[in-house]
């Protein structure tokens, strides 16, 4: 363990309460920097202020796992057959999904506490005495770059039911709520406000980063991860040609031509570490997550006969067989084969795969192709799409995201809905229902009762 680490590991420990309580009790929320805002807030110094960005950032991988997990159900990535808590099949596979009902915070109270930590970092940096002018400046496009980032976490959940963006200082004060195009368009602006922050920074950051920030930890290197979110919010609302833009600034990477490169990006890391956290996707035996039993058999096939190699590096038929409720897999994910396997924030792959589809988008059928061909043939081991193919090249793409970026982030979830594709996910029961959307927490409702947010209703699913 490196004394890098380990550091991060201490702040991480001591920022943790800033990834536990709920935004909608944000009357409660007071000390949100335990121990020390006070300080952080009227007499800011540089030690201070770094604690607490290592708080912002463990406060995202606190969230991490919730992406892969909760909404890997919802897409029919995973089930957690967990037989002590018969509620993630009752409720993520039959529901209804309730506002109050298990399961549908889905990241929200960490989205928003770990926003009301970054948005205090932003309201004292500029009183910090012992930084210069470039470190300010770099600090802000860090903290941004994960502001928006939350703000898109939290988007692609709510979708169409909104997300709230003002997080006010006094946290006794309720932001409205904004709907889905405009918590777009403003998530946008904030990660261009970062790239401009970023380039005023300097040479380096005043913190020092984790092992994840490999080739990214400088401002002038961590735009490009900046740039390669930004890129994954407009594939999101379908602005191909600001897909392209982004990705152009990004670390997108074909030159090698071969796979060594699809898995440079950035990752959250664990550690075994006193005070650290180890990865909460990490199931050997398995206890309680299996994939489902679609994902291998319908995986395509090698030239050889052998499966895509995406799905069996990733999963394996394993000894032990899962059942409840009527369901049941042997399917053993491998993505975390330890516990302190890395978990990819955003990765080379994603991106080859995103300007495939933005090139799609635009009728660039040939450029499309050969990025599909450079995933398929490297990652999976699959013969390439002729260079004249005339299929549908969406379900080509969605395949390839589907085995490219299983159990990673929820991707094929959110792919299925930006396609109105969601009908196609397979349940394993007919009284099982796929959810386009997660509703609001009760307890936001609760304190907007004079004006329930759209999203305070119950999902029924399909």
């Amino acid at each position: 363990m490196t004394a890098n680490r380990k550091s991060w590991g201490r702040a991480f420990a001591l920022l943790a309460g800033c990834a536990t309580v709920a935004a909608c009790n944000a009357a409660d929320i007071g000390n949100f920097n335990s121990p020390n805002t006070s300080q952080l807030e009227d007499s800011p110094n540089a030690s201070t202020v770094n604690t607490t960005v290592a708080g912002v950032l463990g406060g995202a991988r606190g969230g991490a796992g919730a992406w892969a997990s909760t909404l890997g159900i919802f897409g029919r990535e995973i089930m957690n057959l967990d037989g002590a808590e018969p509620r993630n099949v009752l409720a993520l596979l039959i529901g209804p999904l309730e506002p109050g009902g298990f399961g549908v915070d889905v990241g929200w109270t960490n989205s928003y506490r770990n926003l009301r930590t970054a948005y205090t970092i932003l309201s004292v940096i500029d009183k910090v005495p012992d930084y210069t002018p470039a470190q300010r400046s770099a600090v802000k496009g860090f903290v941004k770059t994960f502001i928006a980032n939350e703000y898109l976490n939290q988007l692609r959940v709510r979708d169409t039911f909104g997300i709230v963006f003002e997080v006010r200082a006094n946290p006794t004060e309720q932001g409205a709520f904004v709907t889905r195009e405009e918590g777009y368009t403003r998530t946008a602006a904030l990660f261009d406000e970062a790239r401009t922050d970023l380039a005023a920074g300097g040479t380096a950051f005043p913190f020092t980063l984790t092992t994840g920030f490999a080739g990214f930890n400088t401002p002038a290197t961590f735009v490009r991860f900046n740039r390669a979110l930004k890129a994954r919010l407009e594939l999101y609302r379908g602005r191909w040609s600001d897909v392209l833009t982004a990705l152009n600034e990004s670390f997108l990477s074909t030159a090698s031509g071969t796979a060594a490169s699809l898995n440079t990006g950035v990752y959250h890391v664990y550690s075994t570490a006193s005070g650290d956290a180890v990865n909460p996707l990490f199931d050997p035996a398995p206890r309680a997550i299996v994939a489902v039993p679609e994902f291998l058999t319908e995986a395509r096939n090698r030239p050889d006969g052998s499966r895509d190699l995406r799905a069996s590096s990733k999963a394996v038929v394993g000894t032990v067989l899962l059942a409840t409720q009527g369901i049941s897999s042997n399917v053993r994910p491998t993505v975390y084969s330890t516990n302190v396997t890395p978990l990819p924030i955003i990765r080379n792959e994603e991106l080859i795969l995103m300007r495939a589809e933005a090139n799609i988008g635009l009728g660039n059928r040939s450029a499309a192709i050969a990025d599909l061909n450079f995933v398929r043939t490297n990652s999976g081991g699959l013969a390439p799409l002729a260079t004249d193919f005339s299929g549908d090249l969406i379900t080509e793409l969605l395949y390839d995201r589907r085995y490219s970026l299983f159990f990673e982030y929820g991707h094929r979830w959110v792919d299925s809905r930006r396609y109105n594709r969601l009908g196609e996910l397979r349940k394993q029961l007919p009284s099982h229902r796929v959810f386009p959307l997660v509703p609001i927490p009760v307890d936001e409702c609760n304190q907007r009762a004079a004006a329930l947010p759209r999203g305070c209703v119950n999902v029924l699913g399909n």
